[in-house]
């Protein structure tokens, strides 16, 4: 019975405009999908105040016994390609990681740049065999999702570097305050200060503070110090060299502590006045571009339209 039915269609084509629109609708139709699913969990305002919460408390909640991400396939992909990557690379993407303050192994970063990178340049080529997209945008395709992730880790540290070097004026503020009272040095006065508050610069300075509490391990000074040179965050260095002379002298480090936030201050006015000019300078380009050409495009026509005239 199935021929029977079939047999009227049998030599039909479909035309190429028809299989496109077909498959135009079904791109839409996923795409509609996608944001169906995504929409309601959208970063609300929040959302996001809330996030910022729950990062800035501490001490921080206790980690899951198994880890939610990256899922298992993922992580299987890592264990493979762990043996073949190169040491250099290696060492970079984890450097880059901790500058970001991402929870996650350079393997699982490259598992999932070649995952996406495989997923992009598939969906390319099926696209180009269907006449939908030109062949050079395939090939064009490949390194997007590696740029990505370096424009996301890159743009992450920054903010990260940033926000460390304008919470520290007030961190080293505190700490010069507990300091003022004596009987107690530079490193139990961070304790005291980190203790309380909450921050990427806090959050800092207590990792220094767990990693030379151990027998064996660098100094507090000298670990802030790795942090300066890691992170390009020179005020780390400056108050490494503040607890470096309280360890070794013994005397208070009230005084400089404050001589420091002084400074700090200072170049974190000068960086903002730099920052104000700067954004000034560039509002000014889109204006010149958007507003006055065409403005003086419109004045000068007249003119140009009779010296055209005149000259033909």
């Amino acid at each position: 019975m199935a021929p029977a039915l079939l047999s009227p269609l049998q030599g039909v084509q479909i035309p190429p405009l028809a299989a496109e629109g077909v498959i135009g609708a079904a791109l839409l139709a996923m795409f509609a999908a996608i944001i169906a699913i995504a929409w309601p969990r959208r970063q609300t305002w929040e959302r996001q105040l809330a996030k910022r919460a729950r990062e800035r408390a501490w001490p921080a909640p206790a980690r899951a016994a198994g880890r939610s991400w990256p899922p298992l396939p993922l992580r299987t992909l890592a264990i493979l390609l762990r043996p073949v990557l190169p040491d250099g690379l290696m060492s970079w993407l984890r450097a880059s990681l901790r500058s970001a303050a991402f929870d996650v192994l350079p393997e699982e970063v490259i598992a999932l740049d070649l995952l996406l990178t495989l997923l992009l340049v598939g969906g390319a080529l099926v696209l180009s065999s269907l006449q939908l997209l030109p062949p050079p945008l395939a090939g064009a395709a490949i390194p997007v999702p590696t740029l990505g992730i370096a424009a996301h880790l890159l743009r992450r540290a920054s903010r990260r570097r940033e926000a460390i070097a304008g919470q520290l004026p007030i961190l080293v503020d505190l700490m010069a305050l507990e300091q003022s009272g004596g009987g107690i040095g530079a490193r139990r006065a961070m304790e005291l200060v980190v203790s309380r508050v909450g921050g990427d610069a806090a959050s800092l300075l207590r990792g220094c503070l767990a990693g030379s509490a151990a027998a064996g391990t660098a100094s507090l000074d000298d670990l802030l110090e790795q942090r300066a040179a890691q992170l390009g965050v020179p005020a780390l260095g400056a108050l490494a060299a503040v607890v470096r002379l309280q360890r070794r002298e013994g005397i208070s480090a009230a005084a400089p502590l404050g001589r420091l936030a002084r400074s700090l201050r200072d170049r974190q006015r000068d960086d903002f006045t730099i920052r104000g000019k700067r954004a000034l300078v560039t509002m000014l380009l889109p204006v010149a571009t958007c507003i006055l050409l065409p403005f003086v495009i419109i004045i000068l026509y007249p003119a140009l339209e009779r010296l055209s005239s005149a000259l033909s």
